[in-house]
């Protein structure tokens, strides 16, 4: 049996410090999501460009061959995060903004979209040829999709109140 410690230690210590950063700061937007929060609505469309964005990097790539993949991932992604959103988490105040229940799953999505692309990442310098697998191609595209989707319906879902519901006080 292989030792696994010092691949996890030469793993970590070539990270470049920059990966370090967006880690701590994607951790850091997700755990401000655990507060009950009053927010303008530009703010709350803030993570959702920042994952679609990312995930339209990794898709670029892919080629017309994983749009099925994506299209999958985009639907299941999408209707799994517009039902996450709970009923009375999302409040429309006056003003242009937004009251927001605090909640965990935020944060447990951006780790899962760090931790999916981080570990891609490091799969694809360990062993480049991975990445050339077709199969490889669709199931991280699906994934990347779905994950980045969820952020977007939960958004989707929010908007809806506020564009469909009158001001109330905070």
């Amino acid at each position: 049996m292989t030792n696994i410690g010092p691949l996890l230690i030469g793993i970590l210590t070539h990270t470049p410090p920059y990966v370090w950063a967006i880690f701590a700061f994607i951790v850091f937007m997700g755990y401000q999501r655990t507060r009950d929060r009053v927010v303008p609505v530009w703010r709350l469309l803030l993570l959702p460009a920042i994952m679609i964005a990312t995930a339209m990097s990794g898709i670029v790539g892919g080629g017309l061959a994983i749009l099925p993949a994506v299209a999958a991932g985009l639907a299941v992604g999408g209707t799994s995060g517009w039902l996450l959103e709970r009923e009375g988490a999302t409040r429309r105040l006056p003003g242009g903004r937004l009251w927001l229940r605090g909640e965990w799953w935020s944060l447990v999505q951006v780790v899962l979209i760090f931790g999916f692309r981080y570990g891609l990442a490091v799969t694809t310098a360990i062993n480049p040829a991975f990445v050339g697998d077709p199969t490889v191609h669709l199931v991280t595209a699906f994934v990347s999709s779905l994950l980045s989707a969820m952020v977007l319906g939960r958004t989707v879902a929010r908007l809806r109140v506020f564009f469909t519901s009158a001001p109330t006080a905070a």
